[in-house]
C-alpha cells in the first residue's frame, strides 16, 4: 500500500545513541530516563540500545495523540510488557485484546466514582481498623516499618471490599510477602527488556518463587463459587460469562484476580511510603496537612463525612502523584504507522511513555523537583491534561483511580487525626524500580498519639 502523502513527507526521529549508557541505565534506571527526557526536550526521539530502538514520547500533545487522540492506533503490550505478562496474564493489566476489553467491561461498574461512595464507610472501617496498630509503638516511641503498616492496612481494606474477606489472613500474608518480593525482583527485567525471555537474569529464581505464590492463592479463590447477596469483586467475576461467553476460565479469574490484588494494594501502598520522608523533608506541608486534619476529623475516626473538607489533604495527595508518580513507565505498540507531529512512527514501533519524566519536565512546570501542593490549590491553574496523567488516560485510564483516591484521603487523614509525625528514616531514600517506583532502604517512622 502507497503511503500517503503526510507519512511520505515525515521526518525520521532524532536518535539518541542510550547504548553508551547501558551501565548507566543497569545502575540508576530512573536517572537514565529523566536524562534522556532532557535530552529530548520534548521532540519524539528514538532511544538507540542497537537490539531495539523505542520511541520516547513526552510532550503533552504527543502523549494526548497516542492515549487518546488516535488510540485505536497504540495498543497496549510489546516488549515492555513482557515483564509483567507471568504475573497479570490477559487479564485487566495485561495487554490488549477481545479479553481484555471484555475484562474492563465486566469490572468496570465496580470502579465507578458512584459505587466507590456506595462502600466507603467500609473502606473507613477497615482503615481505621487497621491503624489500631499503630496505638503500642506510638506509646512506646518503637519505630514503625512503614511498608508493613501501609501493606497491612492496605490489604485488610482490599481483602473486605474485593474479596469479600475470601483470602485468609494467611493467604494475605503469603500475598503480601510475594508482592514485597516480586516488586523489587522485576527491576532486571524492567530495565533489559531487549534481552530475550529465556535469557538468566538476576534475581530470575526469587521472581519465579513469587509469582508461584500468585497461582497457588488465586487459582485457589477461582475455585470458591459465587454467594448470593454478596457485592463485592470476587462475587461479579465468579458469576460473569467468560471471555468466550462460556463459565469464566480459572485462568482468566486468576490473572484478573492478581491485576485487580496487585494493583489495588500496591499503588496505595507505595504511595503512602514515599509520602512519609517528604513530609518530613516539608515540616510546612505536614503541619498545614496536620493542621486541616484537625479541624476536619479532630478527635473521631475519620469516616465519609469528612472527605469534601479534607482540600489541603487531597492537594498534597495530588502532588504526591506529580513528584512520585506510583506508575513511573508504560509502553504502547504502533499498529499501524503514523505521523507525530511531522514525525513517522513505524508500524510496530514500541513508544515509551514516563508520568515520571513528564511530571518533573522544567519544560511544562514550574519547580518540578521541588513538592509544592499549592500546584493543585483552588483556583490555580490547572496543569495541561497531558503532562499530568498519573493513571494513564484515554481507554486505558486507570480502572482504580475512585478507589485509590478515596482509599488515600481515608487512610491520610485517618493517620493525621490519631498521631503525629516525629522522625522518618532515612529522609531522602534511594529510589529503585520496577513495576512501581520503590524506596532501596526500609522506610521507618516514629509517632505519637495526637491527643
Amino acid at each position: 500500500m502507497a503511503l500517503s502523502t503526510s507519512v511520505k513527507s515525515a521526518v525520521k526521529a532524532r536518535s539518541l545513541p542510550i547504548y553508551r549508557d547501558i551501565p548507566s541505565l543497569l545502575r540508576d534506571p530512573l536517572n537514565s530516563f529523566a536524562e534522556w527526557g532532557r535530552q529530548a526536550d520534548g521532540e519524539i526521539v528514538r532511544l538507540d540500545a542497537k537490539v531495539c530502538s523505542p520511541y520516547l514520547i513526552t510532550a503533552p500533545d504527543h502523549v494526548q495523540h497516542i492515549l487518546r487522540g488516535n488510540q485505536d492506533n497504540y495498543a497496549r503490550g510489546g516488549i515492555f510488557y513482557s515483564p509483567l505478562k507471568d504475573l497479570f496474564g490477559d487479564g485487566i493489566l495485561g495487554a490488549d485484546g477481545d479479553t481484555w476489553v471484555h475484562s474492563r467491561r465486566i469490572m468496570q461498574p465496580m470502579f465507578t466514582a458512584r459505587h466507590i461512595k456506595l462502600i466507603q464507610s467500609r473502606m473507613a472501617g477497615f482503615i481505621n481498623e487497621g491503624l489500631n496498630a499503630l496505638e503500642e509503638p506510638a506509646r512506646t516511641g518503637a519505630p514503625v516499618d512503614v511498608d508493613d503498616l501501609m501493606a497491612s492496612i492496605v490489604t485488610k481494606a482490599v481483602v473486605g471490599l474485593i474479596f469479600g474477606q475470601r483470602i485468609s489472613r494467611e493467604q494475605a500474608d503469603e500475598l503480601t510477602a510475594a508482592t514485597n518480593t516480586l516488586i523489587p525482583s522485576m527491576i532486571p527485567r524492567v530495565v533489559t527488556p531487549f534481552l530475550p525471555e529465556w535469557f538468566p537474569r538476576p534475581k530470575d529464581r526469587v521472581f519465579a518463587e513469587a509469582i508461584k505464590v500468585f497461582d497457588k492463592h488465586m487459582y485457589e479463590v477461582a475455585a470458591a463459587r459465587p454467594r448470593e447477596g454478596d457485592d463485592d469483586l470476587l462475587t461479579l467475576l465468579l458469576g460473569a460469562p467468560g471471555p468466550d461467553g462460556g463459565p469464566p476460565s480459572p485462568k482468566w479469574l486468576r490473572d484478573n484476580f492478581s491485576g485487580v490484588y496487585g494493583a489495588a494494594s500496591e499503588s496505595t501502598v507505595s504511595a503512602m511510603v514515599w509520602l512519609m520522608p517528604i513530609l518530613a523533608r516539608h515540616p510546612e506541608v505536614h503541619a498545614k496537612l496536620t493542621a486541616e486534619i484537625d479541624e476536619v476529623v479532630g478527635a473521631d475516626e475519620v469516616g465519609p463525612e469528612h472527605l469534601p473538607r479534607l482540600v489541603y489533604t487531597k492537594q498534597v495527595i495530588d502532588e504526591l502523584l506529580r513528584y512520585m508518580p506510583v506508575g513511573w513507565l508504560f509502553s504502547r505498540v504502533a499498529v499501524d504507522e503514523d505521523v507525530i507531529d511531522g514525525v513517522r512512527i513505524p508500524r510496530g514501533a514500541d513508544i515509551l511513555i514516563s508520568p515520571f519524566i513528564s511530571h518533573r519536565s522544567e519544560k511544562y512546570w514550574d519547580r518540578p523537583l521541588e513538592f509544592d501542593p499549592e500546584r493543585f490549590a483552588p483556583g490555580a491553574p490547572p496543569p495541561n491534561r497531558y503532562s499530568y496523567f498519573p493513571f494513564g488516560a484515554g481507554g486505558h485510564l486507570c480502572i482504580g483511580n475512585h478507589l485509590f483516591a478515596t482509599e488515600a484521603l481515608l487512610l491520610l487523614a485517618g493517620l493525621f487525626s490519631r498521631f503525629r509525625l516525629v522522625n522518618v528514616t532515612p529522609s531522602e531514600p534511594t529510589r529503585v524500580v520496577g513495576a512501581t517506583i520503590k524506596p532501596l532502604e526500609k522506610v521507618e517512622m516514629v509517632v505519637r498519639p495526637a491527643r
